[in-house]
């Protein structure tokens, strides 16, 4: 059964050339083949390692200068939109400028030639070493970032009040020095304004996501992208059933990059069947994501539904 089902993803996936997913990355496919991609993409897992093969090998073509003229001009406006592709073009890169006057072979001595090959060997070798050592060193900041993210969510969490200094307290008649030369009103300081306690909003866009149907076909929304003004951005859930209890909602990319999640989020018996889900615009990129909502039940996370939507 999994050789069966293994063998009928590589043939959904062989739905596209390697020439249609290049097409797709550098943002020439029609107005017809774009949708079916997409939600191919979103459905098959085969689909998308060949879609992050080809990420690379095309960023491997621009650091070497292998594509034309007009394909580099794509590459830039339509590539390099989201923060992993970008890390993945300057990968290339700097193994490029790092190889680029060993690639070139000057003419030795006689005596020389004989080991030739072996200096090529040690060249390849260190090559792929120093490619170990960036990915390291990416893979490094990416845990940083999971360990920190906990502390970071309880910052954005900690609600906008503006603490009034307290007062101080007003000294007696009996304390006044007899040579004190200060009028008595400029002793007590003039109260904040009330209006000052009141915090800024902090949702400035809303947006209703449907959960994907019975037949798995995902409802892709549409969302703008936020701008620099904008402080988040609230996702409302409907729930397909209106169960209580506590729910766990997970803010992914296409690819299933964790970027933001919300724990503990409580849904009352005679409450509204809906999730409000706030995100910090910041944290929003160019790009397709998805929304998984889990339930606790039996001190279990059960799946509810997934949410599907793109930032253009």
């Amino acid at each position: 059964m999994a050789t069966d089902s293994e063998q009928s993803r590589n043939e959904n996936s062989a739905e596209f050339s390697d020439e249609a997913i290049r097409r797709f990355l550098l943002g020439r496919l029609s107005a017809s083949e774009q949708p079916r991609f997409e939600r191919r993409l979103f459905e098959d897992d085969g689909l998308d390692s060949r879609v992050r093969l080809a990420e690379l090998n095309l960023a491997d073509d621009y650091a070497y200068l292998r594509l034309t003229a007009g394909e580099r001009e794509l590459f830039e406006e339509k590539f390099l939109l989201s923060a992993d592709r970008r890390r993945k073009a300057e990968v290339s890169l700097a193994l490029r400028n790092r190889f680029a006057s060993a690639s070139v072979v000057e003419p030795k001595p006689t005596f020389v030639a004989g080991i030739r090959s072996l200096l090529l060997f040690r060249r390849s070798a260190w090559r792929y070493m120093v490619a170990v050592v960036i990915l390291l060193l990416l893979a490094g900041s990416a845990w940083v970032v999971v360990k920190k993210e906990k502390r970071i969510k309880e910052e954005i969490a900690k609600p906008w009040i503006r603490r009034r200094s307290p007062t101080p307290a007003v000294p007696l008649e009996s304390d006044h020095p007899t040579n004190n030369a200060l009028p008595e009103h400029q002793t007590s300081p003039s109260p904040m304004p009330v209006h000052d306690q009141t915090p800024p909003p902090l949702v400035s866009i809303r947006i209703v996501l449907k959960p994907s149907g019975p037949s798995g076909t995902p409802d892709i929304a549409s969302v703008p992208l936020p701008g620099k003004d904008q402080r988040s951005v609230r996702f409302e859930l409907p729930l397909n059933s209106n169960q209580a209890g506590t729910y766990w909602a997970e803010l992914l990319t296409s690819d299933g990059q964790l970027v933001f999640s919300a724990n503990a989020i409580k849904v009352p018996e005679n409450g509204t069947a809906q999730i409000d889900l706030d995100v910090p615009a910041r944290l929003l990129e160019i790009g397709n994501y998805q929304v998984k909502v889990s339930r606790d039940h039996a001190r279990t996370k059960e799946n509810v539904g997934r949410y599907y939507f793109r930032v253009k």
